[in-house]
């Protein structure tokens, strides 16, 4: 029983690596204005127009889970005198891998004669990038206070994506509102 648990354990901790790594497929980035002082944004009122590259539906959807995060944080969208103009970009870029392997065999006796034959073989393969940066002004400033960026690999599968929007607005916003200086 216990060689048998043993066997188990090394293949249990392998599928739980796999399964903490699946979830770090989006990278993140923040930065603030330290001098700003988070507590006092109560509301927000969206800014600007949708970006040319991004459909509609692509847009309602971000928009959505952008809302959905802050109005989780406590703030609410205002008709007039916001504290903070929210407003959003979003790129896409197509990037290429290539994986080459090498193979061969040989045969002889030895250092001084014999032959062999060998040989290479190359794919090639693209996936797409999506860049979403989330910038928040001060109304009263009117200068930049707050901006999240986060990127992470577009799928072909459009239901699979929806769910990328929302867990990028989730992990971009996990650190709202940042900490105040001490």
């Amino acid at each position: 029983m216990q060689s048998r648990m043993l066997k188990v354990l090394p293949l249990s901790a392998f599928m739980l690596c796999l399964l903490l790594l699946a979830g770090c497929d989006l990278s993140t980035t923040m930065d603030y204005d330290q001098d700003f002082d988070f507590s006092a944004i109560k509301t927000y009122q969206w800014a600007g127009e949708k970006p040319e590259q991004v459909t509609d539906m692509a847009h309602r959807r971000i928009v959505n889970a952008i809302d959905e995060q802050l109005q989780a944080k406590g703030l609410s969208i205002a008709e007039s005198d916001p504290d903070v103009y929210v407003v959003y970009y979003g790129d896409d870029d197509e990037q290429v891998v290539a994986n080459t392997t090498h193979y061969g065999y040989g045969y002889g006796p030895g250092w001084y004669w014999g032959g062999g034959m060998g040989g290479s073989t190359t794919t090639v393969s693209t996936y797409t990038v999506g860049t979403l940066v989330i910038d928040m002004y001060s109304a009263a400033k009117k200068e930049l206070i707050w901006r999240g960026t986060v990127s992470g690999t577009i799928s072909e599968d459009p239901q699979k994506n929806i769910k990328l929007i929302q867990k990028a607005a989730e992990k971009v916003f996990k650190k709202y509102p940042p900490e105040k200086k001490k």
